[in-house]
């Protein structure tokens, strides 16, 4: 399957759509559950999947060339999270925005961790934006681990906003 830009657009959306409705259950919390201790997750704490799932974006997508090193940004608040998130999402979505639809789609070489691989630009963000969403599973595991009520974040339950 070839991803192209209106694809990767609606994974944008669908993942921001997700990231408001994390938010609308973590952020009221305060910025202690946040860093509390998940025991049995498999992160450290919610703030751990959260900013991991942001830096993704600088990880595949801040060096058109290859994949980054840039070590994870360490946070302490939603506000700190949620800044983090607009500066690596903005970047991406202005690296999309340099990109012609051919120049998109177009397989080309990309040092993945000192190993030449080649890929489309589109194949990159699709790999991103989905690597954002596989990670949702982590996120509703140290929310039932620090029992709180797990949104649904549902691709179906996206669809309306964009209808109206």
């Amino acid at each position: 399957m070839v991803m192209d830009r209106a694809t990767i657009e609606e994974l944008f959306t669908f993942t921001e759509y997700s990231w408001r409705e994390h938010e609308g259950v973590i952020r009221p919390l305060g910025d202690g559950k946040l860093t509390e201790p998940a025991p049995g997750s498999g992160w450290p704490a919610l703030r751990d999947a959260l900013v991991h799932i942001n830096w993704a974006y600088v990880r595949w997508l801040a060096d058109p060339a290859g994949t980054t090193d840039e070590p994870v940004e360490r946070v302490t608040s939603w506000d700190e999270l949620e800044a983090y998130r607009r500066r690596v999402r903005d970047h991406a979505h202005g690296y999309l925005d340099s990109l012609g639809d051919d120049e998109l789609v177009t397989p080309r070489a990309m040092n993945v961790d000192g190993e030449t691989l080649v890929y489309s630009p589109a194949d990159i963000f699709a790999h991103t934006l989905l690597h954002e969403r596989q990670h949702h599973g982590d996120v509703h595991t140290l929310l039932y681990q620090l029992g709180i009520e797990v949104p649904i974040v549902e691709y179906r339950f996206s669809l309306p906003e964009r209808r109206s």
